[in-house]
């Protein structure tokens, strides 16, 4: 196949993709393509109907005339002739470079890459070409146009006469004709060369306000600089003025202390370390200092993101309420977790106490049975015992002579045989009787002993039941609340997708607008550059104004190499002041601020040597400019040389055109007249429309810079607003997390002690029972064992008295006898085995109560673990406020400085009178100089110490009150703010006194012997001795420093000594 074949298939599906059947005409699918592209043109076309509409709008698109036979193009249905497909190649460059590009290029996207290379070729070539000519005649329409133009034509225009009169004319008309393309040629030529110089005067343009720009950075710069090294060497004159003054008043202070030296210089031996950990202070200092400028750097960073991300928040916020949503019901999915485990652990203690009490039943089962075995066996020996009695009335009444005789042989012989007969019967009913009441009181206690293991019994099962349905019903949310977790993870994925694609989206709109917007420009560009085509004499004031332009920028360049010079020189004579001043200082002052002195000039030195870098760099910046700047100037020169070598030869040219044809050619006058008034009256419009230009583009400039300054502003207090709610909102979570925590700590400790209180409830019933059981049993067995003798001696006595005949009921009471002892000593054997078991079951109580002691404990450790982590987050959070304020009253006091720097005005203007009328500041009097710079230092001071004292405040709590700084778990955020500034107001100075109200009775010694030591460090911070100000603050600072050093930088003994005992309380 070839390539125009394949073209046309490519077209031809393409079409076929936008039409809405298969038998659609091809002329009404263009006409819905062109109005989807032209919708305003195709509606101002409604009168023309088919190919002839088409043909109008894209006549009215490439802007010339196409010549395209409509009849053919209406007779081509079936089959694609060459103009058929010209035309469609032209619709298709027509909507690709209309408005709603966009949906067609992703239409051509979705096709097959082979057509999309053959379509792309097409629109390559429509683009190269332009509007083609579309007339395609054929032979038959060629030969009637000549006869067509042999009819119209005279008859005598073949005649040699006609011929020779008018061959001058026609030779004229060639030459117009020639004369008229060399016009439109230099016409284009023309257009070429004011594009080219448009062109170079917009670089031109760029490169003066980028060397205008340059020029403000490096005054702008060069300003601060000088602001902050007059501040820098001001504040340095007036700290060294200061400690000097301070050193002074301190030697004549110290004048009368000699003696001290020796306890001072120990006390300088112990300050020794610590210099050296001041120092790994300073770079700490140093290195935050740099991170601090990099945050900075990355706020920037962040300000220019915000604009991007400020579309997103609202998603954010939603999706963070999802997210909110779905911690909560973690959390409530934790807790019925907690409380299942919790119901677990009931239902396992319910089914050990069910196992058990079925023990204890099925032992009273057994004691039962065998106290009715036991009764069973006493009934029967009281039996044997009746038919005994009646056997010996029996024979009482048949041998009543000789058991008279022999009772009143007894009676009368033996009176003492026949009482202890009587007695011994009495005892024998008692013991019958005693032995029947306790049986039957056992039986009854053992009766409602199984009663109210029946009652214990339901209670525990309607429990187990209860238990049960609480499980299936914990376990049924459990599963809801899954589904529900599982469906917000679900839609927080969908909800980040569709984040994602709408991000795409609108970068796509972005890109899409931004291009539309550069077309739109180019369009306007052309526009004027066509209407600008014959303006001239603007170019050569143009290149005048260029030249000014350069002059001006050399005086710039010439003005600020002076003005580099005079700031180096400045710099330095100020250098130089500086080192006379501090070397006149270091001989003044004692041996003790030589470190401090070595350290102000390293900082010195690096902020000269900063400057000198800045200043070199900057030297170079402007020389690479201005070689930059003769370069373009060459260039624009050799150009401007050629356009006016160019314009020299047109205007010749048409000059000598008009000399030769101005006979001939009597119009050209009048039209050239009407140009020049053209040219004249858009000379003044382009002129008003640069005034009306300039004039929008600095009320832009002024508006687009207090809008910066607004967005800036704005940016910056959002941001500190989302960190703050961030932070509460991660307070917030913490707050909860260890709440719930500490809400199931407390169940658990409430738990366990409940069990406990019932377990020594139920071992101290034990003891009781055990001690009655040992009571009853040892009781029993001395009763036994008495019983048993008198019935060893009744036995004996009988068989005394009895006859031959009356020998086997003595052998039935001895079977009784043994049968009842061998009851009574089972019975003793049971009672044995059941103290054993109670003493068992007490020692696995006992064990089980260890175990329960020692979880305790554990949960006891770890609720002071939290209670210490919750104390740590509390002091984070009071120390990231402090920093939070710290930070913002630091922004407002550059605000403040700021404003008061532009209202006063430049440095310059205020150090002329300064130096013509008072002397340096570094000469003046102390006390002229301690009114204004201490009042200064001494806010400053003030301000800080208080920071400080809050941070110590919060950091330096003695151990006996850091229980006052745990606050409970649902204390209100305002409490925090209170216990800061009672910590505050409890560590800092009374000014009566001049001591702390904490301290002052807890380290005397320290307060003796470091107050003089540190003096002399807090002297820089604190004000001046003899100035009028408050005497609070210096001692404020000597104390707080004096304290800080004695109490946590140097450990006491008396400290150590206290916190050891409290942590073998907490182990």
């Amino acid at each position: 196949m070839r390539t125009g074949d394949a073209e046309a298939a490519s077209l031809a599906r393409w079409l076929a993709f936008y039409a809405a059947d298969a038998q659609e005409d091809c002329v009404s699918v263009v006409l819905r393509l062109l109005a989807i592209a032209f919708p305003a043109v195709v509606e101002d076309l409604k009168a023309l109907d088919g190919w002839g509409a088409v043909v109008a709008t894209l006549e009215g698109f490439y802007e010339g005339n196409l010549r395209v036979n409509v009849h053919k193009l209406e007779e081509a249905r079936g089959e694609v002739n060459d103009t058929l497909r010209a035309v469609l190649e032209l619709v298709l460059g027509a909507v690709v470079q209309c408005e709603a590009k966009d949906q067609f290029v992703k239409d051509i996207l979705t096709m097959e890459d082979a057509e999309q290379a053959h379509l792309m070729t097409i629109i390559e070539k429509v683009l190269a070409q332009g509007v083609p000519d579309l007339r395609v005649d054929t032979v038959d329409e060629k030969i009637e146009q000549r006869e067509e133009k042999q009819e119209e034509e005279p008859p005598g225009l073949r005649s040699p006469l006609y011929l020779s009169r008018n061959a001058a004319l026609e030779g004229m008309k060639r030459e117009n004709g020639v004369l008229t393309e060399e016009n439109i040629y230099l016409a284009r030529e023309l257009e070429q060369a004011t594009k080219r110089f448009h062109e170079v005067e917009g670089e031109k343009e760029k490169l003066v306000e980028l060397v205008q720009g340059l020029k403000e950075q490096v005054d702008a710069k060069s300003l601060r600089k000088e602001r902050a090294m007059h501040a820098q060497y001001d504040d340095r004159i007036q700290k060294l003025q200061l400690e000097l003054d301070l050193t002074k008043a301190e030697l004549n202070q110290k004048a009368a202390l000699a003696s001290k030296v020796p306890a001072l210089s120990d006390e300088v031996d112990l300050l020794r370390p610590l210099a050296g950990k001041m120092k790994k202070v300073d770079s700490t200092i140093a290195k935050y200092k740099a991170k601090i400028d990099e945050l900075a750097r990355a706020k920037d960073s962040l300000r220019r993101l915000e604009s991007t991300n400020a579309e997103l928040v609202g998603n954010n916020l939603v999706l963070e309420s999802e997210l909110a949503k779905a911690a909560t019901w973690q959390r409530k999915l934790k807790e019925a977790k907690q409380a299942n485990t919790d119901v677990q652990f009931q239902v396992s203690q319910l089914e050990t106490l069910l196992a058990r009490e079925r023990q204890e039943r099925a032992e009273s089962r057994a004691e039962f049975e065998a106290i009715q075995g036991a009764l069973q066996e006493s009934k029967a020996l009281n039996d044997q015992l009746q038919e005994a009695d009646h056997q010996l009335a029996i024979d009482a009444t048949e041998n009543d002579s000789s058991a008279l005789t022999v009772a009143g042989g007894i009676s009368e012989f033996n009176p003492e045989l026949m009482q202890k007969l009587t007695r011994l019967e009495y005892e024998n009913a008692e013991l019958k009787r005693q032995i029947d009441s306790d049986t039957g009181a056992r039986i009854d206690s053992l009766l409602d002993g199984i009663d109210d293991l029946s009652r214990l019994k339901t209670s525990f099962e309607k429990k187990y039941f209860a238990t049960q349905q609480e499980l299936q019903s914990t376990q049924s949310e459990l599963k809801q609340t899954k589904k529900h977790f599982e469906s917000t993870v679900a839609e927080l994925q969908t909800r980040i997708q569709e984040l994602s694609e709408w991000q795409l989206c609108l970068e796509e709109d972005v890109s899409a607008q931004a291009l539309e917007k550069q077309s739109v420009k180019v369009s306007r560009q052309d526009r004027k550059l066509s209407e600008m085509r014959e303006v001239s004499d603007a170019i050569a004031s143009r290149n005048e104004r260029l030249v000014e332009q350069s002059e001006c920028l050399s005086r710039t360049k010439k003005h600020l190499e002076a003005s580099l010079a005079r700031q180096t020189e400045c710099t330095a004579m100020l250098a130089e002041d500086t080192n006379a001043e501090r070397l006149r200082l270091q001989q003044q002052k004692a041996l003790e601020l030589n470190q401090v002195c070595r350290q102000y000039e390293d900082q010195a030195a690096e902020t000269i040597s900063c400057m000198t870098m800045l200043v070199d760099a900057k030297s170079a910046e402007v020389e690479h400019l201005t070689t930059r700047l003769h370069e373009d100037k060459l260039t624009h020169d050799s150009e401007l040389n050629k356009l006016e070598a160019a314009r020299l030869s047109a205007t010749k040219e048409l000059e000598r055109y008009q000399e030769q044809y101005s006979v001939s050619n009597a119009d050209w006058g009048t039209k050239e007249k009407e140009l020049h008034t053209r040219v004249n009256e858009l000379e003044s419009l382009c002129s008003q429309c640069k005034q009306q230009e300039q004039a929008l583009k600095s009320t832009i400039k002024s508006q687009l810079q207090s809008n910066t300054r607004l967005v800036e502003k704005n940016k910056a207090l959002k941001a500190d607003a989302v960190e703050n709610r961030e932070m509460v909102a991660r307070l917030a979570s913490t707050t909860t997390q260890l709440e719930s925590k500490v809400a199931l700590l407390e169940k658990e400790r409430s738990h366990f002690a409940t069990e406990d209180e019932r377990k020594r409830d139920v071992e101290d019933g034990m003891s009781s029972y055990s001690l009655q059981l040992s009571t009853q049993v040892s009781l029993v067995v001395a009763e036994l064992e008495k019983v048993l003798k008198e019935n060893k001696e009744l036995l004996a006595k009988q068989v005394r008295c009895r006859c031959g005949h009356e020998s086997p009921p003595p052998s039935g009471v001895s079977d009784s006898g043994q049968k009842a002892k061998n009851y009574y000593l089972t019975r003793i054997q049971q009672v044995e085995y059941d103290k054993q078991q109670v003493e068992h079951k007490r020692r696995e109580l006992l064990l089980v109560n260890a175990k329960l002691i020692q979880e305790q404990k554990q949960l006891h450790v770890k609720n002071v673990s939290l209670s210490n982590q919750v104390h740590e987050l509390e002091e984070s959070v009071n120390h990231w406020r402090l920093h939070d304020e710290r930070r913002r009253k630091n922004e407002g006091q550059r605000s403040l400085s700021l404003e008061n720097e532009v209202s006063f005005g430049s440095p310059g203007a205020r150090s002329a009178p300064t130096s013509g009328a008072d002397p340096p500041r570094w000469q003046k009097s102390p006390s002229n100089e301690s009114e204004k710079p201490n009042s200064e230092h001494r806010t400053n001071s003030k301000q800080t110490f208080s920071r400080e004292s809050s941070v110590n405040a919060l950091v330096l709590v003695p151990s006996g009150t850091k229980k006052a700084l745990t606050p409970s778990m649902k204390a209100p955020a305002a409490s925090v703010a209170s216990r800061k500034r009672k910590l505050e107001t409890d560590y800092t100075m009374t000014p009566d006194t001049a001591h702390p109200t904490r301290h002052a009775a807890t380290s005397p010694d320290a307060k003796s012997t470091f107050t003089d030591a540190t003096a002399f460090f807090s002297q820089p911070s604190a004000p001046l001795a003899q100035s009028n100000s408050k005497p609070s603050s210096e001692p404020h600072s000597k104390r707080r420093l004096s304290h800080f050093i004695a109490r946590y930088l140097v450990p006491d003994k008396s400290t150590r000594e206290t916190e050891k005992p409290s942590e073998c309380k907490q182990q």
